[in-house]
């Protein structure tokens, strides 16, 4: 593991909880992240109540980075429950960086500021895990790699029929394992996907 860029007792340096004056910058930039990795539709009122419920501390959180005196990064967390537990723990609902701003450390230091929350609560004697994972076609490789650098991998996401924005990536993507399937089956291999293979790569660790 890298070593964190937190400080214990005030997290990482540059990044702050949002508040309400935040609310429409953070609105572009979802419809940004949208716009280039969005698999289903967008409602308007349902994203603005994410951020309103964070905004408002209705059991949402979500910490901002700014540059050139605007919000460029934005990180979105929920406290959340699985079906078999009561159990909480923060979930990662979006890390999103202007791509004007990419060649920077914004979401690194948004996914530090994150690990820092947990270990905050657990200074205040609740263990609340935080969970983060990857839903996308583009950069998929990279965007594993960055967070397999930082925390254990404990599984993965695969979906089955095409999301109604991205049918020709999803597409592409089911062409790609079958070609990796049949060259597999050619080499008497058990080698799968690239992504995938980083994936199995990084949970062995």
């Amino acid at each position: 593991m890298t070593k964190p860029m937190y400080h214990i007792e005030h997290g990482v340096t540059g990044v702050r909880v949002a508040g309400k004056e935040d609310e429409g910058e953070i609105f572009a930039l979802l419809l940004m992240l949208h716009a280039e990795n969005g698999m289903f539709s967008f409602n308007r009122d349902k994203v603005l109540e994410g951020i309103q419920c964070a905004t408002e501390r209705r059991g949402g959180l979500i910490y901002v980075t700014e540059e050139d005196n605007r919000v460029v990064g934005t990180l979105g967390l929920i406290m959340v429950s699985d079906w078999y537990s009561d159990d909480k723990y923060l979930l990662e609902r979006w890390n999103f960086v202007h791509p004007e701003y990419r060649r920077s450390d914004h979401a690194r230091r948004l996914l530090e500021q994150a690990k820092w929350t947990c270990e905050r609560f657990k200074l205040l004697g609740e263990n609340y895990p935080f969970q983060c994972g990857i839903s996308s076609f583009d950069r998929t490789e990279a965007k594993i790699r960055l967070y397999a650098r930082h925390m254990p991998c404990i599984g993965a996401f695969f979906m089955w029929g095409a999301p109604p924005r991205q049918t020709n990536k999803y597409e592409d993507e089911l062409k790609e394992i079958e070609e990796a399937n049949r060259r597999a089956r050619r080499e008497r291999s058990k080698r799968v996907h690239p992504v995938v293979e980083t994936i199995i790569h990084a949970s062995q660790r």
